[in-house]
């Protein structure tokens, strides 16, 4: 619709994003070791694999939350993790939802979401309260803006989340199991939002132990394990016929069928 936020965008050149060899180390624990990949402009990676393979720990890497040892990560070309990289710039351009929400409590609706944009982006408020009305109507919860995180399900809150993120408007979402503390009956509507950013050409990198979303929504699929990238590819040829026994094993795991898809998960 001609009056929702905007993500589209031209096609750039270059990658969005390139990580080049990164290690994050935890004292003597590697944690990622030695992780290479491309995000090109538009494209939706879900990163998959067991608890402790290093999903979350490689998007906190890409927002600057956890510094790396090892390696580089660029975002159109710039080299993020030099020193004397001014974070605070690239967040508003590397936008995060996690799986806690982080909502403040003490703040509305509307005032979470006006924090970033007046406080950090110097937007001016009367814009960046209409942009948060338009985000807040395109995710059906236009009637909270004026109620306060206690009083919002946690699907609600996670919507809010990812509204908040996108205030920022920005070039590439990072999603960290944003579906892992919903109830069951709560996880579609928040998998909905996420969906609808896809189809409009939204680059995310989502981590999620959602394989029917993973396989519905994502251009590329990325399984960790140990640290490292074990096994990448197209979600069908993936979830189908994966290259590794690793791979196999732990989707077996999941007794994932393609009969079991939610209904109208498609992009």
């Amino acid at each position: 619709m001609s009056d929702t936020p905007q993500v589209l965008r031209l096609p750039k050149s270059q990658p969005v994003l390139r990580l080049d060899s990164v290690v994050k180390r935890y004292g003597e624990r590697t944690v990622l070791d030695g992780i290479s990949f491309d995000v090109a402009e538009r494209e939706v990676i879900a990163v998959i694999g067991p608890s402790g393979s290093g999903k979350s720990t490689l998007l906190r890497t890409v927002n600057g939350l956890e510094p790396i040892q090892g390696g580089s990560i660029r975002l159109d070309g710039e080299e993020i993790t030099a020193k004397g990289t001014d974070w605070s710039k690239i967040r508003a351009r590397v936008g995060m939802v996690f799986q806690s929400y982080e909502l403040f409590p003490h703040l509305d609706v509307m005032g979470n979401l006006l924090l970033a944009p007046v406080r950090v982006a110097h937007t001016d408020k009367a814009e960046a309260r209409e942009r948060a009305m338009r985000w807040l109507e395109r995710v059906g919860l236009a009637d909270r803006a004026d109620a306060y995180p206690k009083e919002l399900s946690g699907g609600q809150k996670q919507r809010i989340a990812i509204v908040r993120a996108l205030m920022m408007q920005p070039e590439v979402l990072l999603l960290d199991e944003i579906t892992a503390s919903l109830d069951p009956e709560m996880v579609r509507e928040v998998l909905d939002v996420v969906l609808e950013l896809a189809e409009e050409g939204m680059t995310m990198l989502i981590v999620t132990h959602e394989m029917a979303f993973a396989r519905a929504i994502a251009d590329r699929v990325l399984f960790l394990d140990g640290g490292k990238i074990v096994e990448q590819g197209e979600p069908e040829a993936f979830f189908t016929h994966p290259q590794t026994e690793r791979a196999q094993r732990f989707l077996d795991t999941f007794s994932f069928t393609k009969a079991r898809e939610p209904q109208g998960l498609a992009r």
